[in-house]
């Protein structure tokens, strides 16, 4: 199993745990498949939310409802240790509800990380997370080019043709001479 993000989402979710740190921060990933297509935050309940998380239960089940609506599945759950590693504590594995979907977490411990683990039953199983490639292979910071990158690529493309005009017309043998009697 992997879990494919954009580069922006990766950001969103970084920034989202600085901004709610000392609290732990919480929400899920929807999308289809594999593919990250949104990061929706969910408000931590948790009576100890410096130590724990919980998605407030009204803002989850609001938030499946309007992935049912949008055709997107649960991707993911995501959670912060606002002082500590992306590695599942012993109460994350515990309340792991969700045994067939990943949950990523974000370490803000040092130099902040991401890491996606499958917790299944008290079996804890690391999930490759991909930042910035589709589940397809392709590049996807965003899915759009900007203004500029569009013009590179027009240019670079008239250039190569112009390039392979002028090699090929070097490349031809001389023209003949003709006498003239």
């Amino acid at each position: 199993m992997r879990l494919f993000l954009t580069e922006e989402q990766a950001r969103a979710l970084l920034r989202h745990a600085i901004e709610t740190a000392p609290q732990e921060a919480c929400g899920l990933l929807a999308g289809v498949g594999e593919q990250v297509q949104a990061v929706i935050p969910i408000a931590n309940s948790a009576a100890d939310p410096r130590h724990f998380y919980r998605l407030d239960d009204t803002a989850f089940a609001r938030a499946l409802l309007q992935l049912d609506r949008q055709g997107l599945d649960l991707v993911a759950l995501y959670h912060s240790h606002p002082h500590g590693d992306p590695i599942p504590s012993p109460t994350d594995v515990q309340q792991a509800t969700y045994p067939d979907t990943p949950y990523l977490i974000i370490g803000l411990r040092g130099e902040p990380r991401l890491a996606v683990w499958q917790m299944r039953y008290g079996e804890v199983t690391p999930v490759k997370v991909i930042i910035g490639v589709t589940s397809d292979g392709s590049r996807n910071d965003d899915g759009t080019l900007s203004q500029a990158q569009r013009l590179a690529i027009i240019v670079s493309a008239i250039l190569a043709f112009a390039f392979m005009i002028i090699v090929s017309l070097a490349l031809l043998p001389p023209a003949p001479v003709i006498v003239v009697p």
